[in-house]
């Protein structure tokens, strides 16, 4: 009897594509071996931080080197990198939709990026999302190029830092692809033609961030001229409005120019003085009150500013003034007056 024995080979396969590094980002390739070094170079788009100014938008110029080399010859190590490839973007980072996102103490805004070719024209790029394909140029001319980041108008930004981090890849297309053939079209991303076409690997790496100053303005407050009452307290009141940036929450602190500890007027004859306590209220969700301690900031960001400058939504902040009965039972000089300053502090 005889033990028959089979061996079977099992073998996987897999789509290998050629690499590139960007070790050699700013020449038109001469010199440069491998031909998938050759064939990509991105220049001055380096790993760092661009920081958008105060309005939102920004320019990053930069170029990109798409080409292939021949194997004959010399070719291959020293001469240029002859034909064009065109090539498709990714950008990899947070984002939804149409928006990248930048993340700071408000939570996330959103972030447009287009890419600006000069064959192309603008075009708006998505998150994880491979682009249109875009024209390399033939014997390794560097292709001038922009990123242009903006934030949308009438985001609104909290005090401090916003940022995110970003991927960008880069994906050569297959030559002998035909946009009217689907059985043999197109491919950049993922196609399974590796010759004459490379991709970048590892990503270039870079951070985009804003920085938001603490804008704070009180408005609508005015004089007031207040008549005793001949029953009970005294009361005077009026609306006010209190814009933070991004209406960020903030709190109160009161001062009294004739009282130290107390709300104080002073006579006209500068002899006698009535106290008064002071009262401030939110007109608008989430709904709080307190009356002030004189020179005592409120804690906790007990109110929330509007987002609106002068408040264009509504006045958002009420002001009560009371002297109590038995402060003018027997008032020595026909007027008294004091000076009382608010001060609002960002949480």
């Amino acid at each position: 009897m005889k033990l028959l024995k089979y061996l079977v080979l099992l073998t996987l396969t897999s789509t290998v594509h050629a690499q590139s590094s960007n070790s050699h980002p700013c020449g038109d390739g001469s010199g440069i071996m491998p031909v998938h070094e050759k064939a990509i170079g991105i220049c001055n788009l380096d790993t760092q931080t661009h920081t958008l100014p105060a309005e939102g938008s920004k320019i990053i110029p930069f170029s990109i080197r798409s080409c292939w080399a021949d194997w004959t010859g010399n070719e291959w190590v020293t001469a240029y990198c002859r034909y064009a490839r065109s090539y498709t973007l990714e950008v990899r980072g947070n984002g939804g939709g149409d928006y990248f996102w930048l993340s700071g103490p408000g939570g996330n805004i959103p972030m447009q990026l287009s890419f600006l070719h000069p064959a192309s024209g603008s075009v708006a790029l998505r998150p994880n999302t491979e682009s249109t394909r875009f024209e390399g140029a033939a014997n390794g001319v560097q292709t001038p190029v922009e990123l242009l980041v903006t934030i949308p108008e009438g985001v609104q930004l909290q005090p401090g830092t916003y940022r995110g981090d970003f991927d960008f890849y880069l994906y050569q297309c297959n030559p002998w692809g035909d946009p009217n053939n689907p059985w043999n079209p197109i491919r950049c991303k993922d196609s399974n033609n590796s010759s004459q076409r490379t991709e970048l690997y590892p990503p270039i790496s870079f951070t985009i961030q804003i920085g938001a100053e603490a804008q704070i303005r009180i408005s609508g407050l005015e004089d007031m001229e207040i008549t005793p009452s001949t029953s009970g307290n005294t009361d005077a009141e009026q609306n006010f409005c209190v814009y933070t940036s991004g209406g960020a929450n903030f709190d109160l602190r009161a001062q009294s120019t004739q009282g130290s500890g107390e709300f104080t007027l002073r006579g006209s004859s500068g002899m006698d003085t009535i106290n008064y306590k002071v009262h401030v209220k939110s007109l608008q969700p989430p709904v709080a009150a307190v009356w002030l301690q004189e020179g005592i900031a409120t804690t906790g960001g007990r109110w929330q500013g509007s987002s609106q400058e002068n408040c264009a939504d509504g006045e958002n902040m009420q002001l009560l003034v009371r002297i109590p009965t038995n402060e003018i039972a027997d008032p020595i000089d026909s007027r008294y007056s004091d000076t009382l300053t608010l001060t609002v502090e960002l949480q």
